[in-house]
This record gives C-alpha cells, sequence and structure tokens, in this order.
C-alpha cells in the first residue's frame, strides 16, 4: 500500500515537471519598438502570452500601461538611460498597473504621470528603474504581497513608494531621494526595508497602523523628519545610520501611540506621546551601489 501511494506522488510529480518544461518551451521573446511587429508596450502585452518576455527597444514610449498576463518580464533592452514609458500627465493615472502576478518590470524610465507603478497583484519584481516626476507616488502597493522592490532610482515623486494593505514585502537597495516623503507603511505586516539610501526627502519612513515591519541597515540622511510611528509596534528598527545621531547609544524614534480611557467598549482611543529605538545604530553610512 505504501509502495503504491510512493509511485502516485512520483507519478504527479512528473506530470508537474513536464506541464512546467512545455510551459517554459512555448514561452516567447516580444520585441517593441520601431520596426517590430508590435510598436507599443501595451500592444505586446495584449498579443503576449502567460510566461512570455517583452524586451522594448530604446526611446520614448507615451503610454499607460496594463498588465494583465501571468508571469511577464517586461525589460528595456538597454537600460533605464535609454528606454523611456511618460504617462503624460503628472496629475491623472498610472505608467504602469499590474493586475497580474509574477511580473517583472526591470530597466525603464517611469515618469510623468500619478503614479508611476500601481501594484495590484502578488509577487511581483520591480527592479532597475528610474521612477521620477510623478505627481503621487513612485510606487503604490494596494492589497499586494511578496514584492521584491529592489536597485531602483526614485525621486521628485510625491511620495516614492506608499505600502497599503500589503504584506511580506522586500524592500531593498534602493536610492530615495528628494521625495515628498520617502516610504509610508500602513495597515502593512512584516514588511523588510533594507539597504536603501533615504536621502533629501521632506518625511522619512513612517509607519502606520502597522506590525513586524523590519527597518534595518538603511541610511537617513537630511530628511525633513527622518521616521515616524503611529499605533504601531513590534516593528524592528535596527543598525540604521542617522546623520543626526553621533554617538553610540540607542537613537530615539518619536511617534504616537494608542491607548484606550476605559475598558468597556464605549472608551475613548486616546493618542500620547511614545518612544520606539534603533538599538544599535550605525556610526557611518552605507556604500549602496548596484
Amino acid at each position: 500500500m505504501i509502495k503504491r501511494w510512493i509511485l502516485v506522488i512520483i507519478g504527479i510529480m512528473g506530470i508537474v515537471a513536464v506541464l512546467s518544461f512545455v510551459g517554459n518551451a512555448n514561452a516567447r521573446t516580444i520585441y517593441v519598438g520601431p520596426g517590430e511587429e508590435y510598436t507599443s508596450i501595451q500592444d505586446a502585452i495584449d498579443n503576449a502570452t502567460d510566461g512570455d518576455t517583452i524586451i522594448v527597444r530604446d526611446g520614448i514610449y507615451y503610454e499607460n500601461i496594463k498588465v494583465t498576463k501571468e508571469r511577464l518580464t517586461i525589460k528595456s533592452e538597454n537600460g533605464s538611460d535609454n528606454c523611456i514609458i511618460d504617462g503624460g500627465d503628472r496629475n491623472r493615472s498610472s505608467v504602469i498597473v499590474l493586475k497580474a502576478n509574477g511580473t517583472t518590470i526591470e530597466g525603464f524610465t517611469i515618469r510623468n504621470s500619478f503614479t508611476g507603478i500601481e501594484v495590484l497583484s502578488y509577487s511581483n519584481n520591480i527592479m532597475y528603474n528610474n521612477i521620477s516626476n510623478n505627481g503621487g507616488d513612485g510606487i503604490w502597493l494596494w492589497a499586494s504581497d511578496n514584492n521584491n522592490i529592489v536597485y531602483n532610482n526614485i525621486s521628485n515623486n510625491g511620495y516614492a513608494i506608499w505600502i497599503e494593505e500589503s504584506n511580506n514585502n522586500n524592500i531593498a537597495y534602493n536610492k530615495i531621494l528628494k521625495n515628498g516623503g520617502s516610504i509610508w507603511i500602513e495597515l502593512s505586516n512584516n514588511n523588510r526595508v533594507t539597504f536603501n539610501d533615504i536621502s533629501n526627502n521632506e518625511e522619512g519612513v513612517s509607519v502606520i497602523f502597522s506590525f513586524h515591519n523590519s527597518i534595518m541597515k538603511n541610511n537617513f540622511i537630511n530628511n525633513g523628519w527622518q521616521a515616524f510611528f503611529f499605533a504601531s509596534s513590534q516593528n524592528r528598527w535596527l543598525r540604521n545610520y542617522w546623520d543626526n545621531w553621533k554617538i553610540i547609544l540607542p537613537r530615539p524614534i518619536f511617534g504616537l501611540f494608542w491607548v484606550i480611557s476605559t475598558p468597556s467598549e464605549s472608551g475613548v482611543a486616546i493618542p500620547i506621546p511614545w518612544v520606539n529605538f534603533d538599538w544599535f545604530p550605525a556610526m557611518r553610512p552605507y556604500s549602496i551601489d548596484y
């Protein structure tokens, strides 16, 4: 009986492996640009199938893109300096909306819309992009989990990265410069913010109604306020570099916490000053290059 079940399991694993191989074998590489079959990125997406790769030739593409196919890789041919997606109006819409899971967006300049990249799906990779000059957010995660946002330059946006009702995301090795705010985390848990250069923003990192997030080994330099929290606990601030903290002592992070005035359901929540600590702040900034 046991041998029979083992054989059944092996058979199922074999079928899954074959289907996976066939799926990958059928994936296509589609090129976008002058002289190609598709001259717009949206047309290429609409004609792609799950798992395809779309490579975009150098140029400026005036588009607002929606990704609705699973596991697409959409990347520039020669990097963000050479391939620009322009949304046309920094007070409206989004340059890119990710509605399908497992999308990779790599190597673009993404500019001139209200939101640079709007993420409404899971397990996406956003990397090596220059996201700038958007009226609202550079990147907005809404109910979106398990994303990697790494190696991006994010500058001159209303907010660089806005994370809302989104969990288990990795924000790492980004240069977040000259935005209205850098990273806003609201109603979101278990996110990791590590090795980011957060400099010259009006606001640093804000954690609102959120728990179990890690903010570790980032550079906080010349921000209007470096960090703030509200009604949040069990978040870990550790080994960050703070340019306005030069002593080898825990660095306080000031915020507000809610206290219920009475234990009954009719109790009033009263915000009171509270403090977290970066217990081991770094004394020198981290080198964040890529």
